[in-house]
């Protein structure tokens, strides 16, 4: 049944209102996207809706989403009425595509689509660059009106605006893990021997988080602060860093002020929202359940969840490593004197969570590391 102009009106007025509350909502972006596309097929009665983005590199529009296609589709930018479009930055009404020499007969021949009319409008940043097209195609009912252009026009400027917020986020997420990772190397660098023993403790805690079913926003915040959990290293001399034999107890109690060290530099960075728990995460790994660990004597759940897992990781990390002053444990032995040490030094949830994941991986088996 044809659309009365009121009715379609009102259609693409609530289109909007769901777009609107789905940018504010969606942090996925090609979830996002996905969902303009469909509000907008909706909207405008039509059979589907695609957006291609301009790939610089290579001078090529290609489909970011094409609804009803599963294989990408890519072309020259020049190429085609979205091509043309491209170029010329102005919306473009075809009623009938076979008429129209712009139109690209391939993409219909590989895809096996029959394309009779459509829109296409820019998607326009809001630097004025044009960086895709977005395109409507066969009205089911009727002809496509100016109306239909203006709605289709709202929805690509939505579009371009949301595309160049998530490219401003990832660029800055880019940098804050460039600054992380710089921050962990500069770790690392301190002693040869142990290199690697923070992106290995980050490892282990990503794994021991997801065997014990963490939340993502948390695990996120475990993943920075094993990454960072060693930081306060910076403030002890090399002398007792790099020391060969066991240190005397003025020399223990100087590298135990590292957690604090480590909890007072990384508070210096504004970490938002879950991330705000990273330094707390990462200066409580050597707490241990019982209430004997340092720097605050914390028990049970007062240690902080990120704590808890960082503190498996890093132990088991340390002793299947080479240190100055002994050889590397086994994988089971190191795993058994965790399992020895569970409700007392180690949480047995975090130790539960690595054993098994050592076991599905082959690393030991049930045998080697038995559980009363």
């Amino acid at each position: 049944m044809p659309f009365s102009n009121d009715n379609a009106e009102a259609m693409q007025f609530r289109a909007l209102l769901r777009i609107t509350r789905a940018i504010s909502r969606v942090r996925d972006f090609h979830t996002l996207v996905t969902l303009l596309a469909a509000e907008t097929s909706n909207a405008l009665d039509v059979e589907r809706s695609t957006v291609f983005l301009y790939s610089p590199k290579t001078d090529e529009l290609w489909s970011y989403v094409a609804e009803g296609e599963t294989e990408e589709i890519r072309f020259n930018a020049s190429q085609g009425v979205a091509g043309s479009v491209f170029r010329t930055g102005k919306t473009l009404i075809l009623d009938d595509v076979t008429h129209d020499e712009r139109f690209n007969r391939t993409i219909d021949d590989n895809t096996g689509f029959i394309t009779r009319n459509m829109i296409t409008t820019p998607v326009v940043n809001p630097s004025g660059v044009c960086i895709g097209v977005f395109q409507v195609i066969n009205k089911k009912s009727g002809a496509f009106t100016s109306g239909d252009a203006e709605f289709l026009e709202i929805v690509a400027t939505d579009t371009a605006v949301t595309i160049e917020n998530v490219r401003l986020l990832e660029s800055r997420r880019r940098m804050f893990e460039g600054l992380i990772k710089a921050l962990t190397v500069s770790i690392e660098a301190r002693d040869p021997l142990t290199a690697g023993h923070s992106f290995d403790v980050t490892f282990l805690s990503g794994k021991i988080a997801e065997y014990m079913g963490v939340d993502e926003p948390t695990a996120e915040a475990i993943y920075y602060a094993a990454l960072l959990h060693d930081y306060g290293k910076l403030a002890v001399p090399d002398s007792i860093l790099k020391k060969p034999g066991i240190l005397s107890e003025e020399e223990t109690t100087i590298l135990r002020k590292h957690v604090q060290h480590t909890r007072i530099m990384l508070s210096s960075i504004e970490f938002e929202g879950l991330l705000e728990m990273v330094p707390v995460f990462a200066s409580q790994h050597h707490e241990r359940m019982d209430g004997k660990g340092y720097p605050d004597g914390l028990r049970g759940d007062e240690i902080s969840i990120g704590g808890r897992i960082i503190a498996v990781a890093d132990v088991f990390e340390a002793l299947t490593a080479k240190r100055h002053y002994r050889n590397p444990y086994t994988l089971s032995k190191t795993l058994n004197l965790l399992i020895e040490g569970m409700d007392t030094q180690f949480d047995r949830n975090a130790v539960m969570a690595l054993r098994r994941y050592l076991i599905d991986i082959g690393k030991v088996t049930p045998g080697e590391v038995p559980v009363e």
